[in-house]
């Protein structure tokens, strides 16, 4: 009995709506990778993006990964509440082979990085987005 109870509380705890809404001490940008096995325009992108991203370690974003290569919607769906980007995530109807910026308390995309995109095009939009936060933090928005 104590056991079930337990579960039904973990399981409250996750599904409940308060851990639908970004924490406050997380970072307010958030890179979201949508990727599969799959994909081809992945295999172009991803590359280049982690070796961009290996240089805004320290940036105050938060690196999220939705692999849709097994097909588990639930999941991610769940793991995007649990970031605060679900509605975002529910607009790409599972969609892969591109990264968004997003600002996670206002659900703005801030920039869709795809294959097309250079090294240097990749930084300017990461730079463009953490400046747009940093902007917004400072005029209280």
């Amino acid at each position: 009995m104590g056991l079930r109870l337990f579960a039904a509380f973990c399981f409250w705890l996750l599904t409940s709506s308060a851990l639908a809404q970004a924490p406050s001490d997380e970072p307010r940008l958030v890179a979201a990778l949508f990727r599969s096995n799959w994909c081809g325009p992945c295999k172009v992108l991803e590359p280049r993006y982690e070796a961009v991203m290996a240089d805004y370690a320290e940036a105050p974003l938060e690196r999220v990964r939705f692999d849709s290569s097994f097909g588990r919607r639930g999941a991610l769906a769940r793991r995007a509440r649990q970031e605060g980007v679900s509605a975002v995530y529910e607009a790409t109807a599972g969609a892969t082979g591109f990264v968004l910026l997003i600002d996670r308390d206002t659900g703005d995309v801030l920039a869709r990085i795809s294959m097309a995109y250079s090294d240097a095009d990749i930084r300017g939009a990461l730079d463009h987005a953490l400046q747009v936060i940093a902007d917004r933090e400072a005029f209280g928005l």
